[in-house]
């Protein structure tokens, strides 16, 4: 759900006497904003308001810089000082509305959202903004409302579409849901991250793959997205190849191992820039089989384990010291550039709290830069790290194999866990993603998972509250 304020404004003369320097240190300004130049263009709005303190415009254009630097408070005090100089303005009341929202200040957001349909009722940006709003206060309902009244207005607008797709099947309405989910197709947003085969799937000389017949045709699938996307939808590749189709397969590289142990793949492909394409009778990336089966919450796949580590006879181990009972694997940070990775991810310090039960230890599943968490908070005594053991998602399932608990943000791990029938806690923030629908402790997709949400936003004590409650009782039974 990627947010955008409205492009750089420029000053109305018959709005506000701007003097002719302060005009022009303006237009430089706009022009370093638009060629990136953040910190110039900084530079010139501060010499501007300097001088002229009372001109909207010069920090309607800070904030929008600041929202980009994630600076969102001071980004939130300059667009309510714009406000305070300039005309009643229903953009800027939807620019503050989506930063307070992005700040997860939502009472204040919807205020400000209200105001901005007061000015300007038809205004397809604000409904978009108060749309994702809802959505993130699980009123999902009124979320699409408000993304069907943006489209009403304006048909075109690839991203609302997107953002109603993201609502319908977080509602639980997984074939409508899936069914809109194609518009990622037509997205072109450098925030989304997605692979980039999937922003030109329209243009592989190859025909998408409509739901007909499979049988003795050759389906290259391909996956798109995160590694947790992968492991959550290769479930479908082994549905493909059950009704009679030669299933190609592009794995990215870490997860050929693992996924290897699907049935039914008849080519298994490491993902690389250089692949050519293979001769297929269909093309399909992986994360719209569903819309093609017609799944519904009702029909979903959920036969687990449903992959498995390749045998072998060493492995990565987990020491359990004497005294250990409970082995509890942990993850605590997803991948930095995530463009909700602030939300997900939670501090280290937030899990020490499992340590102090009665036999219960910690082992580290994390990977990457929040690795280093152990050793710059002093946590060294208190968990284990196992991450120079894991090289690729096999290593990660042998571990998991000779852990009695799993606790981790919502990440590939997650994923990982549920798809080998593992017992896993998964924590989520107040916005969850789509995937983990809403008021449920369950989930659909992964029989072995439990769900604990933030009650509150950005609340991650209350959720390791129950959590170590929760594993208080499992070891009190054994």
């Amino acid at each position: 759900m990627p947010s955008k304020l409205d492009a750089p404004s420029a000053p109305d003369p018959a709005a506000l006497a701007v003097p002719d320097g302060i005009r022009h240190l303006f237009q430089q300004a706009l022009h370093q904003q638009s060629i990136g130049d953040t910190q110039g263009a900084l530079e010139l709005y501060r010499q501007i308001v300097e001088i002229f303190p009372v001109f909207p415009d010069a920090y309607n254009n800070v904030a929008i810089l600041l929202k980009g630097m994630r600076r969102l408070d001071a980004a939130i005090a300059c667009l309510r000082r714009a406000i305070l100089y300039a005309p009643p303005s229903g953009p800027l009341y939807s620019n503050l509305g989506n930063l307070l929202w992005m700040n997860l200040e939502f009472e204040a957001a919807m205020t400000a959202f209200r105001r901005a349909l007061e000015l300007a009722p038809d205004r397809p940006e604000t409904l978009h903004n108060l749309g994702l709003l809802h959505f993130s206060l699980g009123d999902y309902r009124a979320a699409i409302e408000c993304y069907d009244r943006a489209l009403a207005l304006q048909p075109d607008r690839t991203l609302v579409r997107w953002d109603r797709a993201l609502a319908l099947l977080a509602s639980g309405d997984l074939r409508r849901g899936f069914e809109a989910y194609d518009v990622r197709f037509d997205l072109d947003d450098p925030t989304m991250r997605f692979d980039l085969k999937l922003r030109t799937v329209r243009t592989i000389p190859v025909p998408l793959w409509s739901g007909e017949d499979p049988a003795g045709k050759t389906i290259y699938v391909y996956a798109e997205q995160g590694a947790g996307d992968t492991i959550q939808f290769a479930r479908f590749l082994p549905l493909l190849a059950s009704r009679g189709a030669r299933v190609i397969f592009d794995c990215p590289p870490d997860l050929v191992r693992l996924l290897s142990s699907l049935p039914g793949i008849a080519e298994m492909r490491p993902q690389t820039g250089e692949m050519p394409l293979p001769k297929a009778d269909f093309q399909m990336p992986l994360m719209s089989l569903p819309a093609r089966f017609g799944i519904t919450l009702e029909t979903v796949p959920a036969q687990v384990p449903y992959v498995r580590a390749p045998l072998a006879i060493t492995g990565p181990s987990v020491p359990r010291p004497p005294g250990v009972r409970f082995a509890v694997g942990i993850v605590w940070g997803g991948r930095p550039e995530h463009s909700n990775d602030h939300n997900r991810s939670m501090p280290l310090q937030q899990l020490l709290s499992l340590a102090d039960l009665p036999g219960v230890a910690l082992y580290s599943l994390q990977k990457g830069p929040r690795a280093q968490d152990i050793v710059s908070i002093g946590a060294n005594a208190l968990v284990y790290d196992l991450a120079p053991q894991i090289q690729d998602f096999v290593d990660t399932a042998r571990l998991m194999a000779h852990l009695d608990l799993i606790v981790t943000i919502d990440t590939s791990m997650a994923h990982l866990a549920g798809a080998l029938a593992r017992p896993c806690f998964v924590l989520l923030p107040f916005t969850p993603d789509w995937r983990w629908l809403n008021r449920r402790d369950d989930t659909p997709w992964y029989p072995t998972l439990r769900l604990f949400r933030q009650t509150r936003p950005a609340d991650w004590k209350g959720v390791v509250e129950r959590v170590r409650a929760a594993i208080g009782r499992i070891t009190a039974r054994r």
